[in-house]
Formats: structure tokens, C-alpha cells, sequence
């Protein structure tokens, strides 16, 4: 097929054009981002081991998860709850949130962000975390430049 002949308010990614990315010890598959959808949203794939998840954090963007199997611990706003499989969670901009996979086993989400941007984040964690230079600071520095606040 011609994606050229594909109107732009499109979007169609091939999966042998993601691949998976480690961000901090999760793996995220980007499955589009600005470039795909003209700034308007960003699309993720998330799958957590055992133990692992996002700090408490804020951000702009405001973020859906989708649990597609396992459990997944979510912080909102000094409230904790638990989704699982076919649970959704609406994350506003600005509301301190963080999650966790506290179970035995993998938890995977589907995470849209809005507006778009946050895939840029993902993808510089993963030149980051391969770097071999991941620590603190420079966590740390990487989440500043993308305007999110670790609490």
C-alpha cells in the first residue's frame, strides 16, 4: 500500500516499525506520537515486571491507562486504586500520580497521552537507560527537560 495516497488526518503504524523501549526498567512500545498524529495525542504500549512502575510524578500531558492483563497500583492525587484487566484510568494534567506493578506478575497498559510529546520522554529514557549512564541525576535531569515534576 501507498501511504502516500494516505489522507494526513490518518495514522497507520506497522508493527514491525516499533519496537520496544526501556524506560527506566519498564518497556515501552511508542505507537505514535507527534509525527503521527499531528501533535494531537501520543500512544503507548507499557509492560511492567514485577516491582517496577513510575515514581510519583506530574506532568502537562494528561494521560489515559488501559490495563490489558495483569494488576496495575495507581497513585492520583493521594488516592490508591488498583485496576485490572479492562479497567481505565483518566490522569488530568497537573495531578500527582504514579504506578506500580506490585503483583507476581507482568502487567501490561495501554497509555495515551495529550496533547502529544510524551514519546520524545520515552525515547530519550531508552538512549539513557542503554547509555549505561542512568542514575538519579541524570533521571532526573531527562524528566525536567521534559517538564515532569518528580515529587
Amino acid at each position: 500500500m501507498n501511504t502516500d495516497t494516505i489522507p494526513s488526518s490518518s495514522m497507520l503504524l506497522r508493527a514491525q516499525d516499533t519496537a520496544a523501549l526501556d524506560v527506566f526498567g519498564t518497556q515501552v512500545t511508542v505507537l505514535g506520537g507527534s509525527a503521527q498524529t499531528a501533535g494531537v495525542f501520543s500512544l503507548a504500549r507499557i509492560v511492567c515486571p514485577p516491582g517496577t512502575g513510575a515514581p510519583p510524578h506530574m506532568h502537562v500531558e494528561t494521560e489515559h491507562f488501559h490495563v490489558l492483563r495483569g494488576r496495575l497500583t495507581v497513585q492520583r492525587a493521594g488516592e490508591e486504586v488498583e485496576l485490572l484487566p479492562g479497567d481505565t484510568i483518566h490522569l488530568p494534567s497537573g495531578v500527582p500520580h504514579a504506578f506500580v506493578n506490585r503483583s507476581a506478575e507482568e502487567t501490561e497498559f495501554v497509555s495515551a497521552a495529550t496533547p502529544a510529546g510524551h514519546e520524545r520522554f520515552f525515547r530519550e529514557a531508552d538512549e539513557l537507560s542503554r547509555s549505561g549512564r542512568f542514575n538519579p541525576e541524570t533521571a532526573g535531569a531527562l524528566c525536567q527537560r521534559h517538564g515532569i515534576t518528580l515529587l
